[in-house]
């Protein structure tokens, strides 16, 4: 489509576009005229028929008035009356058959007093003339019905003969043929055809038509039940009309006109419509062509004119003798062209420079080290960030703080003059490309640095004094890309803040630690979804049974490109990237199918799990616990739910909502690693939890440390004056072991009781505990060596 309108031009689309415009409007006035025409006529039509309807209501009432007013002459008539008072049978049939032939009826009936048959001018069945006709005609001097017979439709009418001594009735039926219909068909301008239902099936049969019908198209309409006041017909314009109705079934007429010469004239004045339009069509296009001549020069001009600007050119301006639009449209592109000129000027130097010092920008700064990485020749980084520019532009002012840049940019300047490039590349970072030297003399180059950037500034006449942080690198050894540059640059800025380093160079292995980071934290998704860690479990002995009490579930992950990543390790990483509720609930659902299974298996054991600092900031956290274990096998209590001091301090007023709602669910709450945090004793007397747990570092050598022997008596005493249950974690020997259960420790834990065991080696270890329970149950203690 774009390369035939390319081989049109302009002219042609001009030319194209005027004629499509005029075809367009032309066709829609054309079709809208054509509509309204057509609507006008049908409208004609139907106002037609409907002076045919009234026209035929009125011949029909006034031909039933004549038909009276007859009948009543022979009623009058003297003989009539001598006839019928002399019941002679001839008599009556003479009288009745000359008198009925005078009144113009087409068949006549004369009843007695009771309605019985005194004559009749039919010699096949006779109508059933009812008592209530009879009535009606009594009470208003006569009673008109249609009837059919032998397929033909009547007017009956009935009018009494009354004479001193003397009552009879007269019935005289008059046709509704087609001398009516043709009658009615020449004074409305419509066909007429009488029909009338035949019955429950709701068909019709006509009995009489006009003339002018056309007998093929007859059959359709009679039998058309239609609706409303039409029938549906496809050559005629229709309308029902109701006649009356008797005990045989609706009478109606159907008044058509015929479509074809109602609408003869929509199609004549159509095709003037049409011949209009063809005139217009071909004077418009005369009209476009010499339009399009006319103004296609100076517009090809101009397009020529515009295409070498776009391509950068900086053509001479064509000369427009029309003036007007095309005028100013060539003065328009001639500016234009001097703008973009000044505006691609001032792109190129804002897409490299920074606004507010004026050095080069991050974009320009890679863009020189990408060319030196192309070249292989080697350079050197100096990085440099200040400390606190957010503080400056929060207290002293946006304002004050670029002048803050703009001074610190003219000492980079000063001290680096052999700099490759210099460049601000956001907030308050500084790096500078410098020419290949050596560790020491860039060391060296750096620490001048930043004593000149740390020496007072004089802002506005204010000395002020500024505190930065320096990196250096050695390209392409350090980075050997541009990717590996920023990423590196960023490492080595977070390392010297971490490590509170004002000067320090980039090491490498940082680059490699923090992708194994990134790859773990990928990684851990992945397992969490796919069932990749696994779980062991410790068991916990009741110190003074050596029974088996609980087991507390140990999440591991065996990496299957990096090998056993440590639970701290990874823990944190879930931490830091949110994704410890995942882990957490993991771990729950897994400690919860494992504690049904060797349940099953006939092993009774609590749980314990260990919950994050993370997790106790989760308010849903009790709902995840409940959901998780609503099937639970024993008491709510036999689940212990581990939490850190570290973690309880955190934020404690949320911690402390978990902690409760966790303690109404019935789960039993622990102090994990107690003795390593800053709890107060006034803060654990105050949480809902029901054991303590002495860390191991306290545990590891109590047979050998008398100082950790007095911790560890002095917590289990303390622990127990305030109610709590004690564990002990970390219990490496048989002195360790025997000296808690002397001092009253509840429950322990350790390598000595049992190292961690995965799910399926639970049962073989609580078998292995049961053959030692006699031996883990001594409570006397051993001698210190």
């Amino acid at each position: 489509m774009e390369r035939t309108a390319n081989r049109i031009g302009f002219r042609g689309r001009l030319v194209t576009a005027m004629v499509a415009l005029v075809a367009l409007v032309s066709l829609l006035i054309g079709a809208l005229l054509m509509v309204y025409l057509f609507e006008d006529e049908k409208r004609r039509a139907l106002e037609q028929l409907s002076i045919a309807e009234r026209l035929t209501n009125e011949v029909i009432e006034r031909r039933t008035d004549l038909e009276l007013s007859r009948l009543s002459v022979v009623v009058r008539d003297f003989g009539f009356r001598s006839a019928i008072a002399s019941r002679d049978p001839a008599t009556l049939s003479s009288a009745l058959e000359n008198h009925s032939g005078r009144a113009g009826a087409d068949f006549a009936l004369l009843l007695g007093q009771q309605g019985e048959l005194l004559a009749s001018t039919l010699a096949k069945a006779l109508p059933d003339i009812t008592s209530a006709q009879l009535s009606n005609a009594r009470r208003d001097g006569s009673d008109r019905s249609l009837l059919t017979i032998d397929q033909r439709g009547y007017e009956v009418l009935v009018v009494p003969v009354e004479a001193p001594g003397l009552r009879a009735w007269l019935v005289a039926g008059f046709e509704l043929d087609q001398e009516l219909a043709d009658i009615i068909a020449r004074l409305s301008g419509s066909s007429v055809i009488f029909r009338t239902s035949t019955g429950a099936s709701g068909g019709f049969t006509s009995f009489a038509a006009s003339t002018d019908i056309d007998r093929a198209e007859e059959p359709a309409l009679i039998s058309s039940a239609g609706g409303g006041h039409f029938i549906e017909s496809a050559r005629y314009f229709t309308r029902r009309l109701n006649l009356g109705a008797s005990g045989q079934g609706v009478f109606e007429a159907i008044l058509m006109i015929s479509r074809e010469a109602s609408l003869q004239n929509y199609y004549t004045r159509a095709l003037e419509i049409a011949l209009f339009v063809a005139v217009i069509m071909i004077l418009a296009t005369l009209l476009a062509l010499l339009i399009a001549r006319h103004l296609g020069k100076p517009v090809l001009q101009l397009a020529d004119y515009a295409r070498a600007v776009g391509q950068g050119l900086n053509p001479q301006a064509p000369s427009i003798r029309t003036g007007g639009e095309l005028l100013q449209l060539r003065d328009t592109l001639r500016d234009t062209l001097a703008q973009l000129t000044r505006r691609e000027a001032e792109i190129r130097y804002a897409a490299t420079h920074d606004e507010v010092t004026g050095l080069g920008n991050r974009n320009a700064l890679m863009h020189t080290a990408n060319e030196s990485f192309r070249s292989g020749d080697p350079c050197s980084l100096i990085g440099l960030r200040v400390s606190d520019l957010s503080n400056i532009n929060d207290t002293l002012g946006i304002e004050f703080g670029d002048k803050v840049l703009l001074a610190l940019s003219h000492r980079l300047r000063d001290e680096l003059p052999d700099a490759l490039h210099i460049a601000r590349t956001g907030g308050g970072e500084f790096l500078a490309l410098l020419p290949a030297c050596s560790l020491e003399t860039l060391d060296q180059q750096a620490k001048s640095l930043h004593a000149s950037v740390e020496s007072p500034l004089s802002i506005d006449r204010t000395p002020f004094s500024l505190r930065a942080t320096l990196i250096s690198m050695q390209l392409p050894a350090d980075a050997s890309n541009t990717n590996e540059l920023r990423r590196r640059v960023n490492l080595t800025f977070e390392q010297a803040f971490q490590q509170r380093l004002t000067i320090t160079c980039y090491e490498p292995g940082r680059d490699e630690n923090h992708l194994r980071e990134l790859k773990l934290i990928s990684d851990l998704h992945s397992a969490i979804r796919n069932s990749g860690l696994h779980m062991n479990y410790q068991p916990k002995l009741d110190s003074y049974s050596g029974q088996l009490l609980q087991v507390e579930a140990l999440v591991r992950w065996m990496h299957p490109e990096l090998g056993f990543i440590s639970p701290e390790e990874f823990i944190f990483l879930a931490e830091q990237s949110g994704q410890i509720h995942d882990l957490t609930d993991h771990i729950l659902q897994r400690v919860a199918g494992d504690a049904r299974a060797w349940f099953r298996a006939g092993l009774d054991a609590g749980v314990a799990i260990n919950l994050s600092a993370m997790d106790l900031t989760s308010p849903g956290l009790a709902e995840r616990v409940a959901r998780t274990f609503e099937d639970w096998h024993h008491n709510m209590d036999r689940i212990t739910l581990e939490v850190t001091e570290g973690a309880l301090m955190e934020d404690p007023a949320e911690a402390m909502a978990t902690l409760n709602r966790l303690r109404d669910l019935g789960v039993t709450l622990s102090v994990d690693d107690f003795g390593t945090g800053y709890s107060s004793l006034s803060q654990l007397r105050m949480l809902p939890v029901q054991e303590l747990k002495i860390d191991k570092s306290f545990v590891l050598n109590l047979n050998t440390e008398p100082q950790d022997q007095l911790i560890v008596k002095s917590t289990i005493d303390m622990a127990h004056g305030l109610g709590l249950k004690v564990v002990a974690e970390g219990i490496e020997n048989l002195e360790t072991w025997k000296l808690l259960q002397t001092w009253g420790c509840n429950v322990g834990q350790g390598f000595y009781l049992s190292r961690p065991v995965s799910a399926a080696d639970l049962a073989q270890t609580s078998a292995t505990i049961k053959e030692r329970q006699q031996e883990l149950a001594d409570i006397s203690p051993e001698p210190l060596s």
